[in-house]
């Protein structure tokens, strides 16, 4: 079975993940206030965080230069994500970093946390890698048509929009990438019906996620 077929398996249809974003349609009909802003910038904040543990420890796991060069991306990828926060977007929305570290979670992004930190610690190279490609397509996808939807928008930050932008591209060493990754496991007796079983969990994961964000109070 070719490589590519496991990212047909899991199934993904971006239109559907976009449909039923809460947060993105929130933005289109009524606006996203800086109280929405301010939690969808702790909620990425505190997700950034599981997520560093998360592919670091991969890259420690997996340290062979194909998942390792893989899981180095990513997490390279999320500390400028991280770089453009505490710069741009936290300070722009009043935001203190070292504050937003102490603050709680909202469940959803708790339970995605959990989650994330579980496949750093049980899944194999060709499962994490392929997870991170869903977790990128979603999200790229989503926040290339925010970041439209609030430049149009009065009254929103530049700094959100810039933050959010930044986002747009889904990283051919990722969205391509995963395909070796997939072969090292497979090649190293990683069961093929592990590949996605994490995978398939990331939509309704991040369809939470997002709903969590757009609702205040």
């Amino acid at each position: 079975m070719p490589a590519t077929e496991f990212i047909e398996r899991v199934g993904l249809n971006v239109s559907d993940h976009l449909s039923a974003n809460e947060f993105l349609s929130l933005a289109r009909e009524k606006g996203i206030g800086k109280e929405h802003l301010q939690r969808f910038a702790l909620a990425e904040f505190q997700s950034q965080e599981a997520e560093f543990t998360a592919y670091g420890l991969l890259l420690s796991r997996f340290p062979h230069e194909v998942p390792g060069g893989f899981f180095s991306f990513v997490g390279h990828e999320l500390m400028k994500a991280r770089h453009r926060m505490v710069s741009g977007l936290a300070p722009a929305l009043g935001m203190s970093p070292d504050e937003m570290r102490r603050m709680p979670r909202l469940e959803p992004v708790r339970r995605f946390t959990e989650f994330i930190s579980w496949v750093a610690l049980h899944a194999g190279a060709g499962e994490a890698a392929l997870l991170a490609r869903t977790d990128f397509t979603l999200w790229c996808n989503t926040c290339a048509v925010l970041a439209d939807v609030l430049r149009e928008a009065q009254d929103t930050p530049v700094e959100a929009v810039s933050y959010i932008d930044a986002y747009r591209e889904n990283p051919p060493e990722v969205a391509d990438g995963v395909l070796q990754v997939i072969e090292y496991g497979r090649a190293r007796h990683e069961p093929d019906e592990w590949i996605i079983r994490s995978a398939v969990r990331m939509e309704p994961a991040l369809r939470e996620w997002w709903r969590a964000v757009a609702t205040c109070g």
